[in-house]
């Protein structure tokens, strides 16, 4: 396979930086031109990246929901590793 064969990454409206209790997060939400289902990642401040793609999203706003709900269930400690959360005292 070649570079002109690899697949275009197509990203999302919603990928975007955000900023949650002081916290900065990369959120990117993106899909192959050859895959319709669509992959979340968020990278921390460390460059510790989470990647939810099993199974894919349906949707981009599915992927964003995903999202908020580990937010939500979770809050930001669900981003970090271990060492990483001691380090923040989370």
């Amino acid at each position: 396979m070649t570079a002109d064969d690899d697949p275009e990454i197509i990203f999302s409206d919603y990928t975007q930086s955000v900023v949650i209790d002081g916290h900065h997060f990369d959120v990117e939400i993106y899909r192959t031109s050859i895959d319709p289902g669509w992959i979340l990642s968020v990278e921390n401040q460390f460059g510790t990246l989470t990647v939810s793609d099993n199974p894919p999203f349906f949707g981009d706003g599915l992927a964003w929901r995903a999202f908020e709900e580990i937010l939500h269930e979770e809050g930001i400690k669900a981003f970090y590793n271990k060492k990483e959360r001691r380090k923040l005292g989370l």
